[in-house]
């Protein structure tokens, strides 16, 4: 759309280029799911919202990563203590 503004000023109103299907969250929500809508739909942010649906912050991809990864993470320590025995005597 930069390519339609003239200087500084540009002539396009922000109706045009808004996105009209706005995806939120709620903090009670699971990363995991969210975490799919936006890989689906190519997000690198979601506003997170309560329950009167007023923006209350935003989740980043790179947030709800680092959440996913140490989940993974944690049930590979748990299953590797378990193979190995480790607790279990």
């Amino acid at each position: 759309q930069i390519s339609r503004c003239q200087g500084s000023f540009c002539m396009v109103a922000v109706s045009m280029i808004m996105s009209g299907d706005v995806v939120s969250c709620r903090p009670t929500d699971q990363v995991s799911d969210i975490w799919a809508i936006m890989k689906e739909r190519r997000l690198k942010n979601v506003p997170v919202t309560d329950e009167a649906s007023v923006p209350i912050g935003l989740l980043n991809a790179r947030d709800a990563l680092e959440v996913l990864l140490a989940e993974v993470e944690q049930e590979e320590s748990l299953l590797r203590d378990y193979v190995m025995c480790v607790g279990y005597r």
